[in-house]
């Protein structure tokens, strides 16, 4: 599937930045802390077809994170994403004609991740992520016809867990505060959307938010 061929991809391509990252400069300080931290999201469902996206209508949600920087360039995160009234529209084609199954639906996810980030001067970082997303989806499918408007209502919820890949930015602004500009996606169940086995669903939130570090101790590696 070609979003799993793109994780395979990152997850190379991070493994190369790790090793590279790996071998930072002689007397690098090496910072270890905690962090907290908080975002507004915009989020959606995406639905890759195999010749592109769709994409549903977008909603506000909310995030919280916090997390352990271990080493200058990598971080591991624990965070929580809440979303209210994402929605999808799926076409089928039926004997008798058309069925339209639009699905509304609220999400709640717990998201595990490893962050490698790199450095640009002393104010701004990039980073990428990866890792896994355990979600609950809950809401109500309406199924018209042709013939018949909301010939059918029934609640739907499906839980599991899939993959989670992820890129930002972040600003420095104090040795304590930090802004985030985040895109990331994680895997969602095709049977709850009605999509097909071929497609590759995701919930994906943009997210600007701040962090807060609990500032540690710093130790200084030494490769001599």
């Amino acid at each position: 599937m070609a979003q799993r061929q793109l994780f395979q991809a990152a997850y190379r391509g991070t493994g190369l930045l790790a090793a590279s990252l790996a071998l930072a400069p002689a007397q690098a300080q090496d910072p270890r802390n905690w962090y907290v931290g908080a975002s507004t999201n915009i989020t959606h469902v995406e639905v890759y077809r195999g010749f592109g996206w769709e994409t549903g209508g977008s909603e506000r949600g909310f995030s919280v994170r916090g997390g352990w920087q271990f080493h200058r360039n990598f971080e591991i995160e624990l965070a929580g994403l809440r979303a209210t009234d994402l929605q999808w529209t799926e076409y089928f084609s039926t004997i008798s004609g058309y069925l339209t199954s639009n699905t509304t639906f609220d999400t709640t996810a717990l998201k595990a991740s490893a962050v490698g980030k790199v450095h640009w001067g002393e104010t701004f970082e990039g980073y990428l992520k990866a890792g896994i997303a355990e979600y609950q989806v809950s809401g109500r499918q309406v199924l018209d016809t042709l013939q018949t408007e909301a010939a059918l209502t029934r609640g739907v919820d499906a839980r599991g867990s899939d993959y989670l890949l992820g890129a930002g930015l972040v600003i420095k602004a104090s040795p304590k505060w930090r802004v985030r500009v985040e895109y990331q996606y994680f895997g969602l169940d095709r049977d709850f959307l009605g999509v097909r086995m071929s497609d590759d669903p995701s919930v994906d939130s943009f997210s600007i938010g701040v962090d807060y570090r609990l500032l540690g101790k710093t130790t200084v590696n030494s490769l001599q």
